[in-house]
């Protein structure tokens, strides 16, 4: 009889709720594609289109119906997204340029004309966002998507290019998956879409910053079980949280899921604990109880994307081909697009 890998859903100790204008910018993000990320190839765009990314913006911030302020927020969606995919297998030294640019982008800079087009979409965000946020916020998704590229995806490059598969340790692959997955940028949309930005002083608090590394790693190894079955097929693959325990424990594919269903509950009822036991923010505490339930609601939200939002973008051959990848059916960005003398 023929072995079957029986994976499990995702389940959570609080409710997932349903955005009011959950597919709203289906066809600005087709139109988005068409304008702005001609860097890759059209088979890239027709790949990209049927993923839906703008849907995880409003499926993740569930409870924002203000197409306004949503908008800037499904481009983040996007551009951080096709920003990982396509820059993925870049050298590092190239990479650390790219991060430099996009965060002078994302701080106040306009990319030049002949720029690459994810530029200018991370530009017309912060432009939006300069409209109802303050600056201190401004400068708090840039920072977090800057590490985003050097804590997360720089870190990822030596597995990534490996000739030979090469596994880390599930220490390490949490400390640099837990910002490669991008969760810190995307945990910062919660205030654009509650139209609150929290202040400094509350953001840096350790329990904030524990829940937010609680939503990074819960996501961590929900993206994993959605992925894994594309990423079976793939043949040097290694960055997988499945994959990593079955090499480093020697157990099977589904003990290894078994061991990373009960690490995932064990941070979601943390989250949930905290959630139900904050300190005394005084005059902040309904905005405090407020963020991070919606912290909440972002895992339960990617949860419902990953599996009721009709995306593609874990079916073979979804994903568009990276920069420096195998397949030749993408256009290759020099990096001195990014800079300018």
């Amino acid at each position: 009889m023929k072995e079957e890998l029986i994976l499990p859903q995702c389940r959570y100790p609080w409710p997932t709720i349903p955005s009011p204008i959950a597919n709203a910018f289906d066809d600005e993000e087709k139109a988005w594609y068409d304008n702005d990320y001609t860097f890759i190839s059209e088979e890239g765009i027709k790949r990209c289109k049927p993923q839906f990314l703008s849907r995880v913006a409003t499926y993740m911030n569930p409870t924002c119906d203000s197409m306004d302020r949503m908008r800037p927020c499904a481009r983040l969606m996007i551009y951080i997204t096709i920003f990982d995919d396509f820059f993925g297998m870049t050298p590092a030294n190239e990479l650390k340029i790219m991060a430099d640019r996009v965060y002078e982008v994302m701080m106040g800079q306009d990319p030049h004309e002949d720029e690459i087009g994810i530029l200018r979409q991370m530009a017309q965000a912060r432009k939006e966002w300069e409209t109802f946020m303050p600056r201190f916020w401004i400068d708090r998704v840039s920072i977090n998507f800057y590490e985003f590229i050097m804590y997360g995806m720089m870190e990822e490059i030596p597995f990534k290019q490996a000739e030979n598969r090469t596994y880390p340790l599930l220490a390490h692959y949490l400390s640099f998956r837990k910002y490669s997955i991008g969760m810190w940028p995307y945990g910062d949309l919660i205030d654009p879409s509650v139209n609150y930005a929290l202040p400094v002083h509350i953001y840096n608090h350790p329990i904030i910053q524990r829940c937010r590394e609680l939503l990074s790693l819960i996501i961590v190894i929900q993206n994993d079980f959605a992925s894994l079955k594309k990423e079976l097929e793939i043949e040097n693959e290694s960055l997988n949280i499945i994959f990593i325990l079955r090499n480093q424990y020697k157990i099977s594919y589904q003990e290894a899921c078994t061991e990373a269903m009960k690490l995932h509950d064990a941070y979601a009822q943390e989250l949930d604990d905290l959630h139900q036991s904050l300190p005394d923010f005084g005059s902040f505490q309904e905005e405090v109880y407020n963020h991070v339930y919606h912290i909440k609601l972002q895992i339960s939200g990617c949860a419902d994307w990953y599996y009721n939002s009709g995306t593609s973008r874990y079916e073979h051959k979804a994903f568009i081909v990276p920069q420096y990848g195998r397949e030749g059916d993408d256009i290759i960005i020099p990096h001195s697009i990014f800079i300018k003398e």
